[in-house]
């Protein structure tokens, strides 16, 4: 059992909460029955002695478990579903009964701090603590908050599956039930089907052979003494011989109907119309073939109905309509007028049958005519009529869905099929659980790019990105300078701390300030701090500071598979106070290299003004740098950072998210760890993300990675660094019609084709033109879709 830390204040030490439910549990406190219905499991006493142990141990006067509550509404509401209060509540004003998103519960005043409650990673409560009894941070360390997180949510699970259970037996119990009933019904229409082929068999066949031999004698007589009857007599038997094979016929076609299972269920009830005396019409399908079960009980029941009809209705024709309705299989019989009552009777063993296998059949009147109709339908599937799942009161996991902090932009044609894939992957279990690939690329599908500032003035330079000169409320405190701390946007100020995986708090704890928790406890087991700020500059951004030295090892450690706090970032900013030093240089040559393991990110050398640099460094520095821009430390003195990173990162269109997880799913293949219906997928994914070819492409470009001989800004243009709507591409003005881009497209397709196979190109500048030659091809598509209105006619 993992251990838990007790409380460094207080009046007394109280264990832990893994203690409280294994003392729980052992002594047989929790709910092992049927014992309560109020939606969790009967355990709201256990939840609520973890929520005031939670209380007095970090010194609040309110701890409650927020659960999300159903209702009409697109979003679930959230409502504190146990709480616990302080006897003395005390000053301070009360907490709303009701939320649209827990996340905005840290806004309100008088609360510590928050924890999700998790299920299968997906959110299904929150831990509230607010209003502390004693102002100033509590000593208590967020490992105890996390851990509580963990019981609830083990209770929760509980719960849900005890109820999962009880509706399970329910469900079982009504199954059985109608069991009992179907194989009453089908007993009987066996025994029923029994007699009639009993008949068949044996007493219509014996009455008809005695009718054949009575014949016979009387033949033999009429030809002994030469009378003219004796051809009227032979006429008599072959009629009787024809009757009696026809009938054997007729039996063998209904034990074993060899047309359907040949040719179908249309085919097999034609072969049956043939023999009946009135013609037979057929219309529509049934689609494609289904079970034998279920095509054999849908063509006994219109063999029936056909014959039913056509024996009552004299020579009225009949006609027979094949239909499927969702997963429903129908058949309409439509004869004469006849009477219904009657028709029903015949047919009543046949609708016991259906019945008893899930389907109907009905006898009815025509609409608007004098007709006759019966109705056969049967689903695709037996046992599609059991009761629904019952609903149960127990909360379903909820999550966050959204853009990235209100950026505009949709979906990338190749996120959505990639991101399939992935989920694909994570469902099936196809890859090892502690796949580093596959973390990487889940967390990277929050559309937000990751960016880490190294250098000696990365401090500085995190002020001016993070807030105004003289603001500290995004500075942490001295005691969490050990752990990784990375910044991102947000509407209100919030901390979030992240444990590392399988290691106290277990869960992310948040906190509306630094002073929610207890520092320096709160540091042991964090894998990360997330400090969310509302600076626009970090809109769609992850921006983490690493103090490490700047050298070949931070270089190498940037470029592998890591899901840690600065693995594998999308862009690398380098502060520098003046010319990059011996270690700087070799940082950046080896963060740039081609040739080497991992993958080699966006480099942007950040100049501080007024810095001692020739322009030689500079020029150096342009060479092993995608960008060189300069900043200042004042108000707005970030501001030639935030528009490199703009333009070179866009996150907001999520196609960094998709190369991530295409990125992910190459690993996985390479490593052996998908089944071939995967890997050949991922194959197709590659070969069909034409947009992750394109953005590899634009920034490798853009950071002078490869140089074309010719056409080296068209190709920047074509490949959306000067815009992403389709005329910018093209080159052309905003009010361009369909037929100028169609024009100019047209004429780059034919350029990069010629450079594409010019026997002087080498290998990389033949693949970037095979981009470029694919991008044109669909900015003449992209051309011709372009609304109506913008079709001119040129000049």
């Amino acid at each position: 059992m993992p251990g838990t830390t007790a409380p460094v204040n207080g009046p007394a030490r109280s264990p832990g909460p893994f203690t409280v439910l294994a003392r729980l549990a052992s002594s047989d406190a929790l709910p092992t029955g049927e014992r309560a219905n109020d939606g969790l499991g009967g355990y709201r006493p256990a939840l609520r002695r973890l929520l005031r142990d939670l209380g007095h141990a970090h010194g609040v006067r309110y701890a409650a478990l927020w659960l999300p509550v159903a209702d009409n509404a697109a979003r679930p509401q959230w409502t504190p579903a146990v709480a616990w209060q302080h006897r003395h509540r005390g000053p301070g004003p009360a907490l709303p009964d009701r939320a649209d998103d827990p996340d905005l519960l840290l806004t309100s005043a008088g609360v510590a701090a928050t924890v999700d409650v998790t299920d299968g990673g997906a959110r299904c409560g929150v831990l509230v603590l607010a209003h502390r009894q004693q102002p100033g941070p509590r000593s208590a360390p967020a490992a105890l908050l996390g851990e509580t997180a963990v019981c609830v949510g083990l209770l929760l699970r509980l719960a849900r599956n005890r109820a999962a259970g009880a509706a399970a037996r329910s469900r079982a119990e009504g199954a059985a039930r109608q069991a009992d009933v179907v194989r009453l019904e089908l007993s009987a229409v066996q025994a029923v089907e029994r007699d009639r082929l009993a008949t068949a068999v044996t007493v219509t066949p014996e009455r008809q052979l005695r009718a054949i031999l009575t014949h016979a004698r009387a033949l033999e007589g009429a030809l002994t003494g030469g009378s003219p009857e004796a051809e009227t007599i032979a006429a008599t038997i072959r009629a009787g011989l024809h009757e009696m094979i026809e009938g054997f016929r007729t039996v063998v076609r209904g034990v074993y109907p060899q047309v359907l299972r040949g040719g179908g269920v249309a085919a097999a009830l034609a072969e049956i119309a043939a023999s009946l005396s009135v013609p037979v019409g057929f219309h529509g399908e049934l689609g494609r073939r289904q079970s034998w079960e279920v095509e054999s009980t849908l063509y006994q029941a219109a063999a029936s109905a056909m014959a039913a009809l056509s024996a009552c209705g004299g020579d009225e024709p009949l006609s027979v309509e094949l239909s499927q309705d969702g997963d429903v299989l129908t058949i309409q019989v439509q004869g004469a007028e006849v009477e219904r009552p009657h028709v029903a009777a015949v047919l009543r063993d046949d609708s016991r049958r259906l019945a008893a296998l899930g389907g109907r059949l009905s006898v009815d009147e025509a609409p608007g005519r004098a007709a006759t109709v019966v109705g056969i339908r049967l689903p695709q599937r037996f046992g599609g009529d059991w009761p629904e799942t019952a609903r149960t009161a127990v909360p379903v996991p909820a999550g966050r869905a959204g853009a990235p902090d209100g950026l505009p932009g949709e979906d990338t044609a190749a996120g959505a099929p990639v991101r399939r894939l992935l989920g694909l992957l994570v469902d099936r279990r196809e890859g090892p659980s502690d796949s580093v690939p596959v973390r990487v690329a889940l967390g990277r599908q929050d559309r937000r790019a990751r960016v880490v500032v190294v250098g000696a003035e990365s401090e500085q330079l995190m002020r001016v990105l993070c807030g105004p000169p003289g603001d500290t409320g995004w500075a942490p405190p001295d005691a969490a300078g050990g752990v990784p701390i990375c910044y991102g946007y947000g509407p209100h100020r919030r901390i979030t701390l992240r444990p590392v995986r399988g290691a106290p708090p277990w869960r992310a704890v948040r906190a509306p300030d630094w002073s929610g928790v207890g520092w320096p406890d709160a540091a042991a087991g964090l894998d990360r701090i997330l400090v969310e700020i509302p600076a626009d500059a970090l809109r769609g951004l992850r921006l983490g500071h690493c103090r490490d030295r700047v050298d070949v090892d931070l270089a190498v450690r940037l470029r592998r598979w890591s899901d840690g706090a600065y693995g594998l970032p999308d862009a690398v900013l380098l502060a520098l106070g003046g010319p990059a030093s011996a270690a700087e240089s070799e940082f950046l040559t080896v963060l740039r290299a081609p040739g080497r393991d991992g993958f080699s990110p966006v480099v942007i050398s950040a100049m501080r003004e007024g810095a001692a640099a020739s322009s030689g460094s500079r020029q150096w520095l342009r060479t092993m740098s995608d960008e060189v821009v300069d900043w200042h430390p004042a108000a707005e003195g970030g501001r030639a950072v935030d528009e490199a990173l703009r333009t070179r990162l866009p996150a907001a269109t999520g196609v960094l998210a998709a190369r991530w997880a295409l990125r992910a799913l190459v690993a996985c293949h390479a490593a052996g760890q998908l089944n071939d219906e995967l890997a050949h997928a991922v194959d197709a994914a590659v070969a069909g993300a034409y947009q992750v070819a394109e953005l590899d492409l634009l920034q490798a470009l853009q950071g002078w990675r490869i140089t074309l001989p010719r056409g080296h800004d068209d190709a920047l243009r074509l490949l959306g660094a000067h815009g992403t709507d389709t005329r910018s591409r093209a080159g052309l003005t905003g009010d361009a019609d369909a037929e100028q881009v169609i024009r100019a497209a047209g004429q780059a397709l034919a350029f990069w084709r010629a450079q594409c196979i010019a026997p002087d190109r080498c290998a990389d500048i033949r693949a970037a033109c095979a981009v470029l030659v694919r991008a044109c091809e669909r900015l003449v598509v992209d051309g011709g879709r372009l609304p109506a209105g913008d079709a001119r006619v040129c000049g």
